[in-house]
């Protein structure tokens, strides 16, 4: 007897360990399941939980949505599935290795790829067909090499004419050049005291393994923090085309060196130290503050700025085009004929 399908996607998202590759924040995988759910489908989330028992899957909801919790996603995910009436998969950035997928046949299984899925895909191709999206030009191209198929990225368009038509999330705050001596502390206690928004972390060049193992620690216990690892000029400017605000909370901020001018060009607020050269750097197209203001004091001027930026952005019935939105618009387009 054929169990009646409950849910259409099944989200699988990594777990919220130290140890774990969790590179979406808890709040942009519950806005994914929400807006399957607003374009007429349903949704639930799957997460690893290492502390569960082995033979036990829990059930919860977070505003409407239904999460299952697993320890052992290898062998409860077909059963799972069957249970569920055989949803659509939606494998999460950087999670193939942590699911083992490749090894799973009879999955109906769509996979946005992230940076450390190339790894697995480089030793073992898929038992079973997928659909494939990278979260970046980059990834994309070295995918379709790997499982010698067209791979196409899940990002905004990052030429000249497409800056200007991308229109900034108010939530969102961009963190450029954040270093562990400085920068990720306030970027942790802001994230903390206003869930409200979403913290999007650049971390260009990329953190040593135990400082990144540590931040996504202390960053999934937030729940608003996405971790990006930009991998060119390209990946840099689509992750600041989301934001309504770029925060650059270090005194001496690493980065790409043409990190404001591509700032500029996303036509975005900065927020930053008042040490140094970034005064200068900044100029009129943001404000400074001293490193040692409290919390509460960088709150203030961040909010202040979303505002002048809501307001020079509105546009009655306007759309706002991220990632979210992008996998949404391919993940619910109607198959080809």
């Amino acid at each position: 007897m054929k169990v009646a399908r409950q849910i259409d996607y099944l989200i699988a998202s990594g777990p919220a360990v130290p140890g774990g590759p969790q590179y979406l924040a808890s709040s942009t995988i519950l806005a994914l399941a929400k807006g399957i759910g607003a374009r007429g489908s349903r949704a639930a989330i799957l997460v690893i939980d290492p502390t569960l028992d082995p033979g036990a899957v829990a059930r919860g909801d977070s505003e409407g949505v239904a999460v299952f919790r697993t320890s052992q996603p290898v062998s409860t995910l077909p059963a799972l599935s069957l249970a569920l009436g055989g949803p659509r998969i939606l494998v999460l950035p950087n999670q193939l290795a942590a699911y083992d997928l490749l090894r799973l046949p009879g999955l109906d299984a769509l996979a946005w790829l992230g940076e450390d899925d190339l790894a697995p895909l480089g030793r073992q191709l898929p038992v079973a067909p997928m659909q494939y999206w990278g979260d970046s030009g980059y990834v994309a191209d070295l995918a379709g090499a790997l499982l010698q198929q067209p791979v196409a990225p899940v990002a905004p368009p990052s030429g000249p004419a497409s800056v200007a038509a991308i229109a900034s999330r108010p939530d969102t705050i961009a963190v450029m050049g954040a270093r562990p001596r400085d920068g990720i502390a306030l970027t942790l206690a802001l994230a903390a005291a206003r869930r409200d928004l979403r913290f999007i972390v650049i971390d260009w060049p990329r953190l040593g393994e135990t400082e990144r193992q540590d931040f996504f620690a202390r960053a999934a216990r937030c729940g608003n923090i996405d971790w990006r690892r930009p991998d060119g000029p390209a990946a840099l400017l689509e992750g600041l085309l989301e934001a309504a605000v770029i925060l650059v909370p270090a005194q001496q901020p690493i980065g790409h060196r043409d990190w404001v001018d591509h700032c500029r060009r996303c036509g975005r607020h900065l927020l930053g130290s008042d040490l140094g050269a970034l005064p200068a750097l900044i100029g009129a197209d943001g404000e400074t503050l001293p490193p040692t203001a409290p919390p509460a004091r960088w709150l203030e001027r961040l909010d202040h700025l979303r505002m002048q930026v809501a307001a020079a952005e509105h546009r009655p019935g306007g759309g706002l085009a991220t990632p979210v939105d992008l996998i949404l618009d391919r993940l619910m387009a109607p198959s080809p004929v």
